[in-house]
């Protein structure tokens, strides 16, 4: 593999790591919103006694806490990523040392 190959996967890898940094956050703001909904929904079927409402608000709730956990394993397997990337070029820096001291 020449050079510019390296540097496209790199570049299309920085690019797929950014979309879904994006995503992560979209996630977590989607789902942030549905659960604040839901638990308004949920108040105010348990106060004026409407079960229905109550129990869509539960499901929304749960629904929106789904799509922000989703969002936040996102983040963190991006942190993972990018420790292991980091990982490698130290040793990748290391095998270029050791190979210059024969």
């Amino acid at each position: 593999m020449i050079m510019d190959d390296k540097d496209d996967v790199r570049e299309r890898a920085r690019h797929a790591a950014e979309e879904a940094a994006h995503s992560a956050t979209a996630d977590k703001a989607k789902g942030r919103i549905k659960e604040a909904v839901g638990k308004v929904k949920e108040k105010v079927g348990g106060a004026i006694g409407d079960h229905e409402l109550e129990a869509k608000g539960t499901a929304q709730r749960i629904d929106g806490k789904k799509d922000r956990l989703k969002g936040e394993i996102k983040d963190k397997i991006e942190d993972v990523k990018e420790h292991i990337e980091a990982g490698i070029e130290v040793v990748k820096e290391k095998i270029d040392e050791a190979r210059g001291k024969k």
